[in-house]
């Protein structure tokens, strides 16, 4: 029996990892690259709406998230915890809110970023820190990430 090559998994996974890796170097670089967040974020909802999960994908998704939170200097985990709270309390609120397929992958990019913003200065404030800085580079990196979401994903209800 011959071996298929051109459906070997890993090998995009490896290459997904590179790239994601890549992406946070560079964005730590120069700070007008995007950190390519809020997809990672959208795409961790949608995998978990599927119900098909493929775990070497979801764990590289919070793995690169938590890497982001420890490389930007905001609380460790803070992006799992945000990400347990919208799929429990907020997922279904926005999904039969906004009715347009790509408004709701664009209100998760949002959620993404202003979230995680909030969920930081709660945090901050329960530990008595200094607020983390808030910038119109949030706004650009929102409208990047909702672009690309946009054309990698699709929702289905």
């Amino acid at each position: 029996m011959r071996r298929n090559r051109t459906h070997q998994t890993y090998l995009t996974f490896i290459g997904l990892t590179g790239i994601l890796v890549l992406c946070q170097i560079m964005s730590s670089l120069y700070p007008w690259i995007p950190t390519f967040v809020g997809v990672v974020f959208a795409y961790l909802i949608l995998e978990f709406e599927h119900r098909e999960v493929k775990a070497a994908n979801i764990a590289l998704g919070f793995v690169y998230l938590c890497f982001y939170d420890a490389s930007k200097g905001f609380y460790l985990f803070s992006y799992v915890v945000l990400f347990i709270l919208v799929y429990r309390f907020a997922l279904l609120k926005i999904q039969t809110l906004i009715t347009c397929d790509n408004c709701i992958l664009a209100s998760y990019v949002i959620v993404a970023y202003l979230g995680h913003y909030l969920l930081n200065c709660f945090l901050a404030y329960l530990d008595n820190e200094t607020f983390p800085y808030f910038s119109n580079y949030y706004f650009y990196s929102i409208a990047l990430d909702s672009l690309l979401s946009f054309m990698l994903f699709r929702v289905s209800r």
